[in-house]
């Protein structure tokens, strides 16, 4: 009975994460569906655990980790923001020359972030999670920091990457920040678990864990956003490794 409703939950997963690759990305419905799909994915991941009565620590902290990323369903485009609004705000600059030292600087801040792509929520999540899913793979490889420490280095490259493109928002330096950091955890854990062993739980997380990169690093350099189905896939991955841990 249990593996019936396991089949049935991965199935309705997987339904409702193509769907939403047919649905427009603004409005109620991709959201609902997005959220839905991965309340539908964590408790693939319970039952998965159940199924092996496998409740420890790597099932648990994968399962928290799917959480965060509810956070990244939210859009935020401070550019479109109403002109009216910054032209207040310029009047009010103007206005406020002689209290320049107290107010001026959260004046900027907000112009800052009204500038910005509006993704630094989104890669709050992308941090958060991926932090989760590789402090996870100490379970699996070799204990070790090696793999979280990877976020460092890659966080520095995203940075760097960003003011490149002539980019100096501050948000969105911090966004990418945030995102390459996220990569560099989950790429540092893919090469601790693989030089550990090459055993099936070991190459289902890794997978799962470089599909996760590609999806992070699409979404931080193209603003197409219904591209979701690849994150489906890799948390549908780390279910069926709860399975086979």
């Amino acid at each position: 009975m249990l593996m019936i409703s396991l089949i049935i939950i991965f199935v309705a997963s997987g339904l409702l994460s193509v769907s939403t690759i047919f649905i427009k990305k603004k409005g109620v419905l991709y959201f609902s569906l997005s959220a839905l799909s991965l309340m539908a994915i964590i408790i693939c991941g319970i039952l998965s655990a159940n199924y092996q009565n496998n409740f420890g620590g790597f099932s648990i902290i994968l399962i928290i980790s799917f959480v965060p990323l509810f956070l990244s369903f939210f859009e935020l485009k401070p550019k479109e923001i109403v002109k009216e609004e910054g032209v207040e705000e310029e009047n009010v600059e103007e206005k406020t020359d002689e209290k320049i030292n107290g107010k001026k600087k959260k004046l900027n801040l907000s112009k800052a972030f009204q500038e910005s792509e509006g993704r630094i929520f989104e890669s709050i999540a992308f941090t958060a999670s991926s932090f989760l899913v590789a402090f996870a793979g100490l379970y699996l490889g070799k204990e070790t920091p090696f793999g979280l420490l990877m976020g460092i280095p890659f966080a520095i490259i995203g940075l760097f990457l960003t003011m490149l493109r002539k980019n100096h928002n501050p948000f969105d330096l911090l966004s990418n920040s945030l995102n390459f950091m996220s990569v560099g955890f989950l790429l540092g854990q893919v090469l601790a678990v693989v030089v550990y062993s090459f055993a099936l739980p070991n190459i289902l997380y890794s997978l799962s864990l470089l599909v996760l990169s590609g999806y992070i690093l699409a979404t931080t350099f193209t603003k197409e956003r219904r591209i979701n189905i690849i994150l489906f896939v890799a948390l549908l991955l780390l279910c069926i490794t709860i399975i086979f841990f």
